[in-house]
Order: structure tokens, then C-alpha cells, then sequence
């Protein structure tokens, strides 16, 4: 905020009342009193000077005034500010107030002097009649404080015209008017019914600069004080307007999963001015969205809006635009986007499949990898020529599985033949929409059960004990054979 305070300065005026009186043969007159409105004026004002003339009861005769005039008191020559003439005849025993008018439009104390000249009537004899006054004027008003923000060409403002009544009595009709050089004023008058003395007040004005570079703002104060005096009073500071520099830029993000998909767009202001009327819309060829408005973006920061979509297509590539005021032009933004919907889509993980004996157990996960939930989730073992359904899990019902996670499930079927796959089957709701997929779970890795022998009957794998039986024997055979040889031997050579 730029400041500009203006002091004021103090004001005294002083009226010192000194009577003359003069008698003339039968005239006795006198001037009573100068009074002095307004008490303390200021340059530029209009001051009143009310002399009261009275013709004293003793006087013997009338007294008429020709004119009475305020002089300059003492110095070189004459210095006459105003006269009014022909004021008429006052009888013994009678005064009248006579008002006279000047404005000094420098400050400083002025020592005066009214005079009287009139004459006897009776005897046409001159009367002359002298008052002093000495006024001292200066500057005294309310205090005026102005403020402005920082300034761009082209683009509306506001400022703060502050009054501060330091006078020592309240004023009124109190009116603030701002005005410029190569300004525009949008709001630039303010109206105070009255404003008591020590209070302050404010009033708000808005303004446009046209052109870059330095301004110069006048604040113009009009009231009343008492007496029914109206002051002006002006101040005026200098601003000081930049380019206007323009940057809103768009930052747009999906939000949100599955078919409840939404556009996060930031409108960020990069410039040195406000933007306003921000309009944030998003188009795409397979989803509509809702609009977005901003009021307003200050200079140097961001404002997020959402924009819900609807999608007819699991990917959408969007623009997206943003219209907005800037001064007294109207601007435009844009950038692009892609938006996917994910909803909820189970698949089958972790397969298992064993035999117990003529039975396949399937065993795994219902996993989804969509981003909304699937519900009512069933899976069932899908009937064929060489597979059927078996006791006790001919179908598992899942139920609810949340978005990224599993649930766990146990099928079993009968297979008869040469067969090296089960039809698996999951149906599921998502949105309300029933979704159905068969799944091929192989079995061909799947081994056979071992058959146990039965008495001494059996395939081949049966003989090979019998075998290793014979083998045992013929070498103990073929080593007592050879040992009876050998002792045989031993015999003969004995």
C-alpha cells in the first residue's frame, strides 16, 4: 500500500474589541462589537465581519450611515478590503448589525479596522466611527490520509481516503470525491452525514489506470462546520502503474475411481494482476463434464476446481479451457488431459488344482483389479462334456470384494477322459451392471494318484522286489560255491 499523510495545521484567530464612540453635536454613537465568522478560517474562506452600530439613548440626535468599510490596520497607505454603502438612519436608542465579507486566500494574522462614516441629519455634521479586529489565518481541516494498492494498467484498483477529525467541534455534510490523470474512476465518492471531533472515517474508492507509468490522484474533502461554513480541502499523491503482465496456465489431473471419475483442474495466476469470472470447462468425444466457476484468482496464486465426468469409455483424452476477465479484456486458457475409468473387474489369482480320487479341487483368490467395489460376486465350476460340477463346492459364492483386494474360494468337479482344462466362471455386479467371464484353470500338471499293490499281483513296479531278491541270492550262491572249492582244495594238498 503506498501512503501519502497530510497534517494539518493549527488555527487561531483572535478579534479584539476595542469600542469607540464619538459624539458629534447631538449624535452619541458607538460600535459595539465586531464579531467574526467563521472562528478560525482557514485561506481561501469567506470571512464574515458583523460590526454592531448602535446610536445611544443619549444621543439628541439621529445618526445616518453613508458606509462602512475594513481597512488594513497601520502600514504605508491604504489598504481597503470591502465597503458597503447606503446602510440608512439610526434613531437615538437603536444599533444594527451590518455584515461585511472578505477572503484571504494566504494564511498569516491580519490586524483591521472597521470604520463608520456617517453624519447628523439635523446639523450635516460627518460622524466617524473606528473598531479594531485582528484575525489570524491558517490552514485547519480534518486530516486526509490516502492509500492505494499496487497499481496495473488496464486493471481496476482500490484505495482508502481516511479522514481524521482533529477539529475541536464535529462537522457535517462531510463529502470525499477522488479523481485522476489518465484514471478512470469506478467508485470514487464517499458521503458522511457527520463526523464528530477526535473520530476518523473511511472511504473506499476504486479506480482504473489506463496507461503505465506515474498517476496523480487528487482527494477532495468538502464539509460544513459550525456556522454553517462550507470548506474544501485538497490533497492529491502520486502512484506509480505497472505493465500489465498476463500467465494463467491450467494444471488438470483425474480424481476419483472408477465410473465415479472426476476432472482436478488448478487455475493458477501467474500474472501481477486479479482474474475474474473464471469459467472452467472440459470437453472430450466419449464424456461430458460439468463446469466450474471462480470469481476471482488473485495475482500469484491457484484455485482448484472439479469437474465430474461421465464416461461412456473406459479412456477419454479431454481439453480443457478456462475464460476469464483480466482488466477490461477477456482471456483465454487451455491444456489436455487423459481421464481413464477403472471399474471394478475380478480375476482369478493364486490357482490351485489337486486331485482326490476321481475329484479336482480348485482353489484361489476372486482378486479385483479394477478401483470401485464388485458385489454379489459368485464363481462356479461351468459344466461340460468331460467336467461337471461335484459335491461339495459345485459353485462358492465370494460376496463383496473391495477395490484392490481378494477373496479366497474352493470349487471341486468331476472329470472323466483325456481332459487338460475346467471352465471356471465369475459373475459379478459393478454399477448395478451384472459382469460374466470364464476362466480356462488348466490341469494338465495335475499327477495321478499312486495305485498300493495288492498281494502279489500288479504292474511292472511289483517285480522289481522279486528281482533284487534273486540278485541277493545268486551272489551268496556263487560265494559258498566258491569258498567250497577253495577249502577243497586245502584238503588235497594235506
Amino acid at each position: 500500500m503506498r501512503r501519502v499523510t497530510l497534517l494539518a495545521v493549527a488555527v487561531l484567530v483572535t478579534v479584539t474589541a476595542v469600542p469607540v464612540t464619538v459624539a458629534a453635536a447631538g449624535v452619541n454613537a458607538t460600535v459595539t462589537d465586531v464579531s467574526v465568522s467563521p472562528s478560525g478560517p482557514a485561506p481561501g474562506e469567506t470571512i464574515t465581519f458583523t460590526p454592531t452600530i448602535r446610536n445611544l439613548q443619549s444621543s439628541d440626535d439621529p445618526l445616518e450611515i453613508r458606509s462602512i468599510a475594513l481597512r488594513r490596520a497601520g502600514g504605508g497607505g491604504v489598504t481597503e478590503y470591502t465597503r458597503v454603502q447606503n446602510i440608512g438612519t439610526l434613531s437615538p436608542g437603536s444599533d444594527v448589525r451590518v455584515p461585511l465579507t472578505h477572503t484571504f486566500d494566504s494564511p498569516g494574522s491580519r490586524d483591521l479596522r472597521v470604520f463608520v462614516y456617517g453624519y447628523n441629519p439635523n446639523t450635516d455634521e460627518s460622524v466617524q466611527l473606528r473598531y479594531p479586529v485582528s484575525v489570524r489565518v491558517a490552514e485547519r481541516h480534518p486530516q486526509l490520509d490516502i492509500q492505494t494498492n499496487d497499481s496495473v494498467a488496464g486493471v481496476a484498483s482500490t484505495g482508502t481516503v481516511t479522514v481524521a477529525n482533529g477539529l475541536d467541534a464535529p462537522v457535517s455534510n462531510v463529502e470525499v470525491t477522488v479523481s485522476g490523470s489518465d484514471v478512470t474512476m469506478l467508485d470514487g465518492r464517499t458521503v458522511v452525514a457527520t463526523l464528530p471531533e477526535g473520530e476518523t472515517v473511511t472511504a473506499p474508492f476504486r479506480f482504473r489506470p489506463e496507461s503505465d507509468g506515474p498517476h496523480e490522484l487528487e482527494a477532495t474533502l468538502s464539509y460544513t462546520i459550525a456556522g454553517d461554513t462550507d470548506r474544501t480541502v485538497t490533497r492529491r499523491t502520486t502512484i506509480q502503474t505497472e505493465v500489465l503482465r498476463e500467465g494463467v496456465v491450467l494444471d488438470a489431473a483425474g480424481v476419483g475411481s472408477g465410473d465415479s471419475r472426476s476432472l482436478a483442474v488448478d487455475v493458477i495466476n501467474q500474472g501481477n494482476a486479479p482474474v475474474e469470472n473464471v469459467v472452467v470447462t472440459a470437453a472430450a468425444d466419449n464424456a461430458t463434464f460439468r463446469r466450474a466457476i471462480v470469481e476471482a484468482v488473485p495475482a500469484g496464486s491457484a484455485r482448484q476446481v472439479t469437474l465430474n465426468a461421465t464416461m461412456t469409455e473406459p479412456r477419454a483424452d479431454v481439453t480443457v479451457d478456462a475464460t476469464y476477465d483480466v482488466g477490461t479484456r477477456q482471456r483465454q486458457a487451455t491444456t489436455t488431459t487423459e481421464l481413464r475409468s477403472v471399474p471394478g473387474s475380478i480375476d482369478l489369482t493364486g490357482l490351485s488344482v489337486t486331485r482326490d480320487g476321481g475329484v479336482l479341487q480348485i482353489t484361489g483368490s476372486a482378486s479385483n483389479i479394477g478401483m470401485t467395489t464388485a458385489d454379489s460376486v459368485v464363481v462356479r465350476v461351468v459344466p461340460t462334456e468331460n467336467v461337471d460340477p461335484a459335491a461339495p463346492n459345485r459353485d462358492y459364492f465370494v460376496g463383496t470384494v473391495p477395490a484392490s483386494d481378494f477373496v479366497s474360494f474352493d470349487l471341486t468337479a468331476r472329470t472323466e477322459g483325456n481332459v487338460s482344462s475346467v471352465p471356471v466362471e465369475v459373475s459379478y455386479l459393478v454399477d448395478g451392471d451384472r459382469k460374466r467371464q470364464t476362466f480356462d484353470v488348466g490341469v494338465a500338471t495335475v499327477d495321478n494318484d499312486v495305485a498300493t499293490p495288492s498281494g502279489t499281483g500288479g504292474g511292472p513296479g511289483a517285480f522289481l522286489p522279486i528281482l533284487a531278491v534273486a540278485a541277493v541270492a545268486v551272489v551268496v550262491v556263487v560265494a559258498l560255491l566258491v569258498r567250497r572249492s577253495r577249502r577243497g582244495d586245502d584238503e588235497l594238498d594235506v
